[in-house]
């Protein structure tokens, strides 16, 4: 279980980075001169590449919390709709509201 939450922590800051590497107007890197690292790639390829990326970590963000809210759900014996606090409608019904004065 410790395991996946630091796989979910790394990946985490894996996806924050990658989005802020990403230009406002897919120019690149978002570093300024908009080539690739080291002149290897076009700017479109290396934009291309941070899109596909920051997609495949997102979806692993995503899968992991899943996994992650199924096991932390397998131990408990309660339903997530159980631990919330009952509401009597009858009760809330009979009483008249109040209404503040005005100073």
């Amino acid at each position: 279980m410790i395991t996946l939450i630091i796989i979910q922590l790394i990946l985490a800051i894996l996806l924050v980075i990658l989005v802020l590497l990403q230009g406002t107007d897919n120019e690149g890197l978002g570093l300024g001169g908009g080539g690739g690292i080291g002149g290897m790639m076009s700017a479109r390829g290396s934009a291309n590449l941070l899109s596909r990326l920051t997609a495949l970590t997102a979806t692993l963000f995503m899968v992991m919390s899943v996994i992650l809210t199924i096991f932390a759900s397998v131990g408990s014996e309660k339903n997530i709709l159980e631990s919330l606090p009952s509401i009597n409608s009858e009760a809330e019904s009979s009483e008249e509201p109040v209404i503040p004065e005005n100073n």
